[in-house]
């Protein structure tokens, strides 16, 4: 049976020899093939799996080893943050890499658990804590040699420990990880390297089929039990590389996620990038290759893809110079622009430069043409935001992207006024989750609820992985906490909690309900809830402190108080409240040392003014 299954598939395709044949001939890309990793495919592509994990690609992410870390230590490799006042010292203790904070008497030590970047350009760290996974404050930028913060963290905006790695970030610089469904960057599994899968598709039914004895001739057919992005329409294969070189404002399609992308698709099924552009621009991002490329008059006048001139089982490291002036040649004959100089195609046409949003960097512009250093500006004013990947988005997916324009990206008031613009087109059972939004970013809590009495009925019932509906009940609920509905409130934080429980802001929100509605116990169990899955959250601790205050358990109280400050002890809220315990307890001298902390992290901070004033008076 297997070989007659098999003969009968082989005749099938002999009738289309070596020609490109509809993407929806792959069967590779229903829903119900399976992934079988990297590992499945090296038993047989040996020699490919070799070359490629030498590539930007496969370097990607991987759990660290001094093998892996690019950064020479010594105890002189310190970063300071002058804003903050904390230094960051990375080191290797024994196998195990640590990142060590300090700041006076103040000393956190983190683990180092992943290193994410290919090393060509930059090693940024990650540390996992209970399956939830965030950035560390430092980067090593290997082209500079240089220690520095990462991209957001600069210019008195670091983070510190917080920043949260979620799915839109982990699927491009990987394989695809197991996110846990109702969180937003929280993994069960997390794979090393982006992998055969993400551009040839999922490996199950392929490997089946091998494994059945089914052989084809791929250098006369196409085997359909994998996609391979050359057999691809040649617009298929640009669109298999943008889904990851095309970096902007990332607007996913109605009830799609990060995941649902597949070789062979058009990426606007999936999602829609959009960016901002200004007169007079010439800046681009770091991957913006797409972009920039698409702005060529070769890609404009000529069938070309990502494919035409990279390898991608082969590092650029060790592809030589001629190898893309042999595909230069293809189309051009002569430099025009420099006849007597034939050897380096790229370095004048493709230069290289800094990113705007990535520092200490020097990357390839892809927009292939005559560079002119003196015909770059300042960038004049807005023009507005356009989608790079779909000609035609709806008002909604407009709406949106003003609405993450700024909300990730760019907090100008007039991107919301154009969100509003797009919004006002549509009827409001149409766009009502988009306009609770629109309000929440502008502070507007009684509009959110007018929207809400509008409507017969506001069913917030799906989980999925972008936590969309979890979102609006948890704005709908702060709309009524604002509003001193405390009920409400409660109601609609439960609902974004029992739609996404892994959301720990929900959690803060809703313990914070329960205070304002004297519900004390309650929301005491549900600090303890939130601490028990992630136990170094500060905010979470001072506000469990506070609770066991106005319970008049002073004691333990203090221990959160003092578990909060070891974690951050510059938390402002956590020094006023240990003041104000101190001051409780008679304990004068250690309130009025507390609200001095509280001054030298905020110079000027009015409840620390006033509080001192009246000590002192």
């Amino acid at each position: 049976m297997r070989l007659a299954f098999g003969g009968i598939f082989l005749l099938l395709l002999s009738a289309c020899g070596g020609k490109v044949e509809p993407v929806s001939n792959y069967l590779n890309l229903h829903d119900s093939v399976a992934y079988v990793g990297k590992e499945t495919c090296k038993q047989c592509h040996f020699d490919i799996f070799q070359s490629f994990m030498q590539t930007g690609m496969g370097q990607s992410i991987a759990k660290t080893t001094k093998e892996k870390s690019a950064i020479p230590l010594d105890e002189k490799s310190v970063l300071k943050d002058s804003f903050s006042g904390f230094s960051y010292h990375p080191f290797w203790d024994a196998d195990t890499f640590k990142l060590k904070e300090f700041l006076e008497s103040h000393e956190r030590i983190e683990t180092v658990d992943y290193v994410i970047g290919s090393g060509h350009h930059t090693n940024s760290h990650l540390w996992e804590e209970n399956g939830y996974l965030h950035q560390l404050p430092f980067t090593y930028y290997t082209q500079d040699s240089t220690l520095d913060f990462p991209p957001g963290f600069e210019n008195g905006h670091n983070s510190r420990f917080s920043r949260k790695i979620g799915l839109e970030c982990m699927s491009c610089h990987n394989a695809y990880p197991n996110l846990v469904l109702g969180s937003e960057n929280k993994y069960n599994k997390i794979p090393e390297g982006i992998d055969c899968e993400r551009c040839h598709g999922a490996g199950g039914e392929h490997v089946k089929r091998k494994m059945a004895g089914e052989i084809i001739d791929t250098s006369k057919h196409i085997d359909y039990s994998i996609v391979n992005p050359a057999k691809l329409p040649i617009d298929k294969q640009f669109q298999l590389c943008m889904r990851c070189h095309l970096q902007g404002n990332a607007v996913l399609a109605e009830g799609k996620s990060f995941y649902d992308f597949k070789p062979g698709m058009d990426l606007s099924e999936v999602l829609s990038v959009f960016t901002p552009r200004y007169e007079n621009d010439e800046s681009f991002i770091m991957a913006s290759h797409v972009d920039r490329l698409k702005q060529s008059a070769c890609f404009n006048q000529a069938e070309i893809s990502c494919i035409t001139c990279h390898d991608p089982h082969h590092s650029v490291r060790t592809t030589s110079v001629g190898f893309f002036n042999n595909k230069c040649a293809s189309c051009h004959e002569v430099c025009e622009e420099k006849p007597q100089i034939n050897t380096d195609c790229v370095s004048c046409h493709m230069p290289k430069s800094g990113s705007s949003d990535i520092p200490h960097v020097l990357i390839t512009d892809h927009k292939i043409g005559v560079h002119h250093s003196d015909s770059i500006t300042e960038k004049g004013v807005f023009l507005g935001l356009f989608s790079i990947n779909n000609t035609n988005p709806t008002d909604k997916t407009i709406a949106k992207a003003y609405l993450y324009q700024f909300e990730k990206f760019d907090a100008e008031t007039y991107l919301l006024d154009s969100a509003e613009q797009y919004l006002n087109k549509l009827a409001l059972a149409q766009s009502f989750q988009e306009r609770i939004q629109l309000y929440f970013l502008k502070h507007d809590y009684s509009s959110i609820l007018n929207v809400v009495n509008a409507l017969d009925e506001v069913v917030l019932d799906k989980q999925s992985y972008d936590n969309d509906h979890a979102w609006t009940a948890y704005r709908i609920g702060a709309a009524y906490h604002f509003m001193e509905q405390e009920n409400t409130a409660i109601e609609y934080y439960q609902k974004a909690i029992n739609l996404a429980p892994f959301v720990l802001d929900f959690q803060m929100k809703l313990a914070s309900a329960y205070t304002g509605n004297k519900q004390l116990k309650e929301a005491e169990s549900t600090y303890r809830i939130l601490l028990a899955e992630f136990p170094k959250n500060e905010s979470a601790w001072c506000n469990l402190g506070f609770t066991l205050l106005q319970q008049q358990n002073f004691r333990e109280a203090n221990n959160c108080y003092e578990k909060a400050l070891a974690l951050n002890p510059q938390h402002i809220q956590s020094l006023l409240n240990k003041a104000a315990l101190m001051l409780m307890l008679g304990d004068i001298s250690q309130g009025k040392l507390y609200l001095k902390k509280v001054l030298r992290a905020q110079p000027n901070h009015p409840k620390a003014v006033v509080l001192l004033k009246e000590i002192n008076g």
